[in-house]
Order: C-alpha cells, then sequence, then structure tokens
C-alpha cells in the first residue's frame, strides 16, 4: 500500500474553495491523510501558493486558518538548489512541477496526487487523479 503521498496544490484548493465536482474526491484524498492511512506530503511553494490564492479570495485570516488546518497532518518540504537546478534541466514542460516532481523523488514519496497528470509525464514516480488514488483505498476506508 502507498505510505508516502505528495498531494498537488490543486487538490488543497478544490477543498478550501469547494470546487464542484472535485471538492469531494480531493476531501477524501486529504482525510486518508488526517486518519493517517498514509503520510501527506506537500511542498513549501504549494503551501505559498495556497496562501496567496485564498488570501486574494477570502483573506489573511481565513487564508492562515486552512493552512494551520492541514499542516496538523500534511508534512511540509523543502524545495532546495538541486530541486530547482533539476527542474531547470529536466523535461518538464512547468518548471512549478519539475520542482515539486524533485522534491517528491528525494523525499521518497510513493506517488503524487494532481488533477493535472499530464504535467507529470515524465515522472519516474506514480501520478494519480484523486478518483484513481480512491481506487486504491477501495474497500478500506
Amino acid at each position: 500500500m502507498i505510505k508516502k503521498v505528495f498531494v498537488d496544490t490543486d487538490i488543497f484548493l478544490d477543498v478550501a474553495l469547494a470546487r464542484k465536482p472535485f471538492v469531494e474526491a480531493s476531501r477524501i484524498v486529504l482525510s486518508i491523510m488526517e486518519n493517517n492511512i498514509a503520510a501527506g506530503i506537500i511542498s513549501s511553494n504549494c503551501i505559498a501558493n495556497i496562501y496567496y490564492i485564498l488570501r486574494k479570495v477570502g483573506g489573511d485570516e481565513g487564508a492562515r486558518i486552512f493552512l494551520g488546518k492541514i499542516i496538523e497532518y500534511i508534512s511540509v518540504i523543502s524545495i532546495d538548489h538541486s530541486n530547482v537546478v533539476e527542474s531547470l534541466n529536466s523535461k518538464f514542460n512547468d518548471f512549478e512541477d519539475g520542482l515539486q516532481y524533485f522534491a517528491a523523488l528525494q523525499n521518497q514519496c510513493d506517488c503524487i496526487v494532481t488533477r493535472n497528470i499530464d504535467d507529470y509525464k515524465c515522472s519516474e514516480i506514480s501520478v494519480y487523479s484523486p478518483i484513481e488514488f480512491l481506487s486504491l483505498y477501495q474497500g478500506k476506508l
């Protein structure tokens, strides 16, 4: 079973912003981490991006409250110099996705959960949509 899961920014924003039709599957993905069924991982730049978007939509206080709740059960990993170099020299079309991928790889994540699977075509780590990820846990929730 998957033990260490890198969760992409879009999953958190689906929940925070109640984005339909994605909110329910994304909420269940996060509940797997909250209930210690799998270890959730997020990068420091994802945290910054989530804060930026939530602050624009609902203000500083709401953004801080949401982030405070998720970091109770999601571990934050750093983006370091080697991740930047690797992303710059990679085949990733999106530099930010490359940063996240190389940080996840460096931190030995078993998979990445994202709604943007096509952005991770050159990933050596398994990449799942929320629905695909949840199917792995069917009968265990």
